[in-house]
């Protein structure tokens, strides 16, 4: 069993990545699946989802999550897919995207980055944030995190993308190759096609937009 179990992985993103005080502390029950077989990774190789809008190089293909929240007192839903590679039991690599629904006002980026990055912590209490700061990535607004939870580091970016937010992180025990590892992992993420992440809400007007 690696350092995490995959459901308390998952419990992080679906859990501590809310970016909506009207949806923050939803409850759901991640499905638990486990990669049964661990082969020694001899070289990183790219993935890429066009379905979900990104390429990035993963040290073994990753397994697949798809799962739904139903956000409460409203018909709306919020889809999301996970890609997790687990290449030893002492590290995991993720991407985790999320589809929000044009009626969600993600219009203030910085504020919906800072928003979920605190509700993350919220999911991994007694956490040490050892950094965090906002910046860009593919010309979206971005938030780059290392957190320290006892031995274990979980280091990633947030990148916001219309209404589409990618989690792109590491969870892992201190290692001194882990710099290089995440390095390569973190610059190898790209958008594919972003304009395809653009929403319109009822006036047809895309909700990211001030007008």
């Amino acid at each position: 069993m690696g350092i995490f179990p995959n459901k308390f992985l998952l419990n992080i993103c679906t859990c501590g990545f809310v970016l909506s005080s009207a949806i923050y502390g939803i409850g759901l029950e991640a499905q638990e699946k486990r990669v049964q077989e661990k082969k020694e990774v001899k070289e990183w190789k790219k993935f890429t989802s066009e379905e979900s809008g990104f390429a990035i190089d993963f040290p073994r293909p990753p397994e697949h999550i798809e799962q739904t929240i139903d956000i409460p007192k409203t018909d709306l839903k919020i889809i999301y897919n996970t890609y997790l590679s687990e290449p030893s039991d002492a590290v995991v690599y993720v991407v985790s995207v999320w589809n929000y629904p044009a009626e969600l006002d993600m219009s203030k980026p910085e504020v919906n980055l800072q928003d979920g990055f605190h509700g993350m912590l919220q999911a991994l209490p007694g956490s040490q944030v050892l950094s965090m700061q906002m910046g860009e990535d593919g010309g979206f607004k971005a938030l780059n995190f290392l957190v320290k939870n006892e031995d274990i580091f979980f280091q990633g970016k947030l990148v916001l993308v219309y209404n589409t937010l990618y989690q792109v992180f590491t969870v892992y025990k201190e290692s001194e190759k882990m710099e290089d590892n995440y390095k390569r992992f973190s610059t190898s993420f790209k958008l594919v096609q972003p304009e395809k992440r653009k929403v319109n809400n009822k006036n047809g007007k895309n909700p990211q937009m001030n007008i």
